[in-house]
């Protein structure tokens, strides 16, 4: 891949799948991103901004959710997600709900 194209203002061009193959390949690398952008002749800021993107991408987000009733029959908690995946956990208590919680919570740090 060549990375110096440069468009009409002078500043190099990369399109979309040139900039994940970049990402993909700074991220197998064990250099810092001083030294990548060095060895593939990119701005610093470049490769920052696009981390930066990348990382706001990704970024577990949390939202408001809706309680039905308190006591559930069936004794599970279903999670419907925006992108249509349905989780449905099994809970035998409300202490069991909570330990939970606690340990999914814990997966975010």
């Amino acid at each position: 891949m060549d990375t110096n194209e440069n468009n009409t203002q002078g500043r190099a061009s990369y399109s979309d799948e040139e900039r994940q193959e970049l990402i993909g390949e700074f991220h197998s690398s064990d250099l810092t991103q001083a030294a990548f952008c060095r060895e593939w002749n990119i701005n610093p800021k470049t490769l920052a901004r696009w981390l930066r993107i990348e990382r706001d991408e990704n970024e577990v987000s949390f939202c408001e959710v809706e309680v039905g009733s308190t006591s559930s029959p069936e004794n599970k908690v279903r999670v419907d997600l925006p992108n249509g995946i349905k989780v449905i956990v099994p809970i035998g208590s409300s202490q069991e709900l909570g330990n939970l919680l606690r340990e999914a919570a814990g997966c975010l740090d």
